[in-house]
């Protein structure tokens, strides 16, 4: 259980920027932990990337260049690997058509520095294939880092189920009551949207990782897989697609035991 002091309605400005130096220490030991197949880069390789490499070039309003379809899926790849494994996200997201990614993603940035509204350049980036409210908040927050918070399994936790892990629908109303709840922490203590998804991940890996879906490089045999009804499998197609998440991930974990 996470301290009241930590929970983000009541985390002093101090205790938010120990709980930030702390993010690079759990990032390089998780990336330690994970294989990599050759030619792949590591955790730590795509999370400087993320964070540094695609906000350099990304991260204004006149960017050093346009966001192209390569860069996508280094994101995505990040995405995968920081987060929860989607077998077949990665092949929906580069199914796209290269051109259509980058006209799709100028045309929802061009329009959201005219007038910032997360909700509305979302929406116009979750046009790809592949791309829901999620991944589409990653892409946008590598574009405006200091506003823009990343819809994460922590971030959600935290800034809005009490620091607790619950089932995730991955919808615009849940990004909006995500984004409401990080706009007021950066008001109060000054912190920047990335800044605030960083701690968050602390905070959740520290105190409640064994309870956070497990992590995984590649899909698991076809006799442990979750979903052998029709209406299962349905479940997991629309899930991967983009849609929403309608088991737990305490379910999940359960139903592959009893496999």
């Amino acid at each position: 259980m996470v301290q009241n002091a930590l929970l983000c309605e009541n985390i002093s400005a101090d205790q938010f920027g120990l709980l930030l130096s702390e993010y690079e220490g759990l990032l390089e030991s998780l990336s330690s932990a994970k294989p990599t197949k050759p030619g792949q880069q590591t955790l730590a390789e795509l999370d400087e990337f993320r964070y540094e490499t695609a906000v350099k070039l990304f991260g204004s309003e006149k960017p050093q260049r346009a966001m192209q379809h390569d860069d996508v899926k280094s994101l995505v790849e990040w995405k995968l690997r920081h987060g929860k494994f989607r077998p077949t996200l990665m092949k929906l997201v580069s199914s796209n058509d290269k051109d259509v990614v980058a006209d799709t993603i100028a045309g929802a940035m061009n329009a959201y520095w005219k007038a910032p509204d997360a909700s509305k350049a979302l929406d116009g980036i979750a046009k790809l294939k592949g791309i829901g409210p999620a991944t589409a908040s990653l892409l946008l927050s590598v574009h405006d880092p200091d506003r823009v918070v990343f819809f994460s399994d922590e971030a959600y936790y935290w800034l809005c189920h009490d620091a607790k892990p619950c089932p995730i629908k991955y919808n615009a109303k849940e990004y909006r009551d995500l984004n409401s709840s990080a706009q007021k922490l950066v008001e109060r203590l000054g912190v920047s949207a990335t800044a605030i998804e960083k701690v968050a991940f602390v905070v959740m890996r520290k105190n409640h990782d064994d309870a956070i879906s497990p992590r995984r490089e590649s899909p698991p045999p076809v006799s442990q897989r979750v979903g052998t009804s029709s209406g299962e499998r349905g479940q997991k197609r629309k899930f991967q697609g983009g849609s929403k998440d309608i088991t737990p991930p305490q379910l999940r974990r359960s139903q592959r035991g009893k496999t």
